[in-house]
């Protein structure tokens, strides 16, 4: 792992300080231009959904709509300086995107910080490629999903209920998502009962024994 991540390091550190003269081939300037407004939208909604899900657990509906987002932001952020027509990047955008470049060598480095740096890293990352470990339900009112939360942990189960373009991560669902193997939802005239089966048949004596969650009605 180590040896690898400095290959990286000296081989992408060869890319920013000589790669750039290098390149043949760039976008030409509509391009360029539509690749940072795809960038500058990217990180708003990203900005937007960091303070939503800080504050009220609140994100875009669907597993992989804001994940999408981070990842063009990512891409373009990193990858622009080097394929963007030159004549379209102002003085502040040149080194915007040059601070932006650096993150890959930002993220290699942290590699090398024994044990916490590589947890850290595939954690971050686990959570970005493996939205959902397994999903249990989905509809149009609620996703019931094993999420990944880390190298160290064992998955959670989270329960999302689904407004318009939102979906937000219901406090009901603060559990470990270990030895579910099926949940069952039913709406009653006053609320809504989600019941987990299979915590416990590790156990002869509690083999069969369920979890039930009551949410208030949706309206």
């Amino acid at each position: 792992m180590y040896f690898l991540t400095i290959i990286f390091l000296f081989t992408y550190g060869l890319c920013l300080f000589y790669g750039e003269k290098q390149v043949i081939w760039r976008l030409n300037q509509k391009a360029t231009k539509t690749t940072k407004l795809l960038h500058y939208i990217g990180l708003c909604v990203c900005v937007i959904v960091c303070i939503l899900t800080a504050n009220f657990d609140i994100g875009l509906r669907g597993l992989w709509t804001t994940r999408s987002f981070i990842i063009v932001t990512l891409l373009t952020g990193i990858f622009l300086r080097f394929i963007a027509d030159k004549t379209t990047v102002n003085k502040f955008e040149k080194w915007y995107f040059r601070l932006f470049s650096f993150l890959p060598v930002v993220t290699a480095a942290t590699l090398l910080i024994p044990f916490i740096g590589g947890v850290l890293v595939m954690s971050l990352f686990g959570r970005l490629l493996e939205p959902a470990k397994d999903i249990y339900y989905d509809d149009n009112n609620y996703r019931i999903q094993s999420t990944f939360v880390g190298v160290l942990g064992p998955p959670k189960m989270d329960i999302y209920e689904k407004t318009f373009v939102f979906e937000q991560r219901l406090k009901e669902s603060d559990r470990f998502s270990v030895g579910i193997d099926s949940i069952k939802v039913s709406y009653d005239k006053d609320s809504t009962r989600i019941t987990a089966y299979g915590l416990y048949d590790y156990d002869e004596k509690l083999k069969g024994k369920k979890e039930t969650i009551n949410l208030k009605k949706k309206k």
